[in-house]
């Protein structure tokens, strides 16, 4: 999913968590639906899409002359990180959005209930409550879904990210030799 307008700036949070930019993202989601396959050239580093060209990572800023030569595909653990990180992401917003439906659905009936008027007069009990209804089942949603959710969704999958992408470099910057030891004792 790519921002439409040029002007918009994508949120960079200041995590020390360099992947998954915008374009490594697009590629990510583009493998997983199987419309694109996981090839090409990226960055060593950070993962990130580059061209046959290019020399400096224009996500990361690694020089892929001097730096991490680049790859040809992304590593199937960082594919799977970023889907954890959606569907984390996604639990929290659904969830909050959910509650919002819940909270609209019993505070309508309460207010029926409660009112003197509305418990008079059943046609305008029910006007008044399919129109709450309406009203606050896209509200409400909206309110705790789409802030409260994703803000929390948000921090909680980036939490995880982080760790992955510490045990990711951890694991990728230890030296052939302690690699080739640590599989043998695991045999």
């Amino acid at each position: 999913m790519s921002f439409d307008d040029p002007n918009d700036v994508r949120f960079r949070p200041e995590d020390d968590c360099p992947i998954f930019s915008q374009s490594l993202e697009d590629h990510i989601v583009a493998v997983s639906r199987g419309s694109q396959p996981n090839a090409g050239r990226f960055c060593g580093n950070c993962y990130t899409p580059i061209g046959r060209d290019t020399e400096m990572c224009p996500h990361c800023r690694e020089d892929t002359r001097s730096g991490r030569a680049p790859v040809d595909a992304v590593p199937g653990e960082l594919l799977e990180v970023l889907r954890r990180q959606r569907a984390i992401e996604s639990k929290w917003v659904n969830s909050f959005a959910y509650l919002g439906i819940v909270i609209a659905a019993v505070t309508g009936i309460a207010i029926v209930l409660w009112v003197p008027f509305f418990r008079d007069s059943l046609i305008w009990a029910t006007l008044f409550y399919g129109v709450y209804l309406l009203v606050g089942s896209r509200v409400l949603p909206a309110i705790l879904g789409g802030y409260y959710g994703d803000r929390i969704g948000f921090e909680k999958a980036r939490a995880e990210t982080r760790a992955a992408w510490a045990e990711w470099v951890a694991e990728r910057d230890q030296p052939r030799a302690s690699k080739d030891q640590s599989s043998t004792t695991k045999a």
